[in-house]
């Protein structure tokens, strides 16, 4: 949040000048030894981040440039809570919209109505609804949530307002200011700096489309076994994962495991999605194999699940308890997919392309 930075920022001024390795100045007189400070492995990390963050997005970019691969690996162990809110606003590219669009939020926040507020009205309270901030009606959380979907829907008319945004915008506010979560959402769905995403929730959903098709790809390679039970009983990525990519996770995993998952996809992009997806089917795996249809479609459902489904019923439950963030990501990120991944891409692309083709033809015979 602003208040987190600004603490970040005085904070920062007493590292630097703490961390110096050369004595300060002696002035005579009997020397005044202070006991060393002792810093917890959390101030190690907090100190870090500090350094590597800098004071302006340009610190950060700079960092970035000289040293990539100890951004990378100090991301995937997390960025320290008080510091997640500003990493993912630098990261996404949201915070240098924000400087250069000066009021544009506030005219939005007061715009005329628009046809999609009772949409995004009726769906807050299902956002979250179990988290404090959230949970009051017409509280501050209910607001805040309101007020940042609504500036989106005016702000992109062609996209407007889709299910599943709110989670994302929900998630963002838990670390952040109104505008700065509305700057983040702009940076991510319009591609500041990765690609842009707007496609999970523009008409016809195309880019779920194509990350259902590069998804299930990824099953017959790295889950054979999977991929043949679920072709069997008829199932189809559509049925669990649509929610995985329109809603980031947000909707599916743990608030202390999505937050994880937000820190490496916020660096890295969307490639994460489809690691966590995988490494999440991977340690269900035999369980889902002894499912059959009518078991195995509710317990995907509520997928991630336990890997010990209940004998009761046959469907595991999520929760802390059952998918924790450093052996979800240790296991994810161990998966290189990338080449993969734009593989299934143009696979996707040309044989969208050929079915438009075909569609011409049909309507437009010789």
């Amino acid at each position: 949040t602003q208040a987190d930075w600004c603490r970040h920022r005085s904070s920062r001024k007493v590292s630097m000048a703490s961390s110096d390795d050369e004595p300060g100045p002696s002035y005579g007189g009997p020397a005044a030894v202070d006991p060393p400070v002792l810093l917890s492995a959390a101030e190690k990390r907090l100190r870090k981040w500090r350094r590597m963050l800098g004071v302006t997005v340009d610190d950060w970019k700079a960092y970035v440039r000289a040293k990539p691969q100890v951004v990378q690996r100090r991301t995937r162990k997390g960025v320290p809570a008080p510091l997640r809110g500003y990493a993912w606003q630098v990261m996404s590219g949201g915070r240098e919209l924000r400087a250069c669009h000066h009021g544009v939020y506030d005219e939005l926040v007061l715009s005329t109505l628009d046809e999609r507020d009772d949409d995004i009205a009726k769906d807050i309270s299902r956002t979250f609804p179990s988290h404090v901030f959230f949970a009051k009606p017409d509280g501050a959380g209910q607001r805040s949530l309101y007020n940042v979907l609504r500036a989106y829907s005016v702000y992109d008319r062609e996209v407007g307002y889709v299910q599943g945004m709110g989670f994302v915008a929900g998630l963002l506010l838990l670390h952040m200011s109104e505008e700065d979560a509305f700057w983040v959402m702009v940076a991510l769905f319009r591609g500041a700096v990765h690609e842009p995403l707007e496609g999970l929730y523009s008409p016809g959903m195309p880019l779920v489309r194509r990350c259902l098709h590069q998804l299930e790809g990824l099953l017959g390679e790295h889950l054979p076994r999977l991929a043949a039970h679920f072709q069997r009983e008829c199932v189809h990525a559509s049925m669990f994962a649509t929610q995985w990519f329109v809603t980031l996770f947000a909707y599916s995993l743990p608030l202390g495991v999505v937050e994880r998952v937000w820190d490496v996809f916020m660096l890295e992009g969307v490639k994460v999605i489809f690691q966590v997806g995988v490494a999440l089917l991977q340690r269900a795996e035999e369980n889902l194999l002894a499912l059959p249809f009518e078991v195995l479609a509710a317990n995907l459902r509520h997928f991630p699940v336990s890997e010990k489904c209940e004998e009761a019923d046959g469907v595991g439950r999520a929760g802390d308890d059952n998918v924790e963030a450093d052996d979800l990501l240790e296991r994810a990120l161990a998966l290189r997919l990338s080449r993969r991944l734009e593989e299934l891409r143009a696979e996707h692309d040309y044989l969208n392309e050929r079915m438009s083709d075909s569609g011409a033809e049909r309507s437009h015979p010789p």
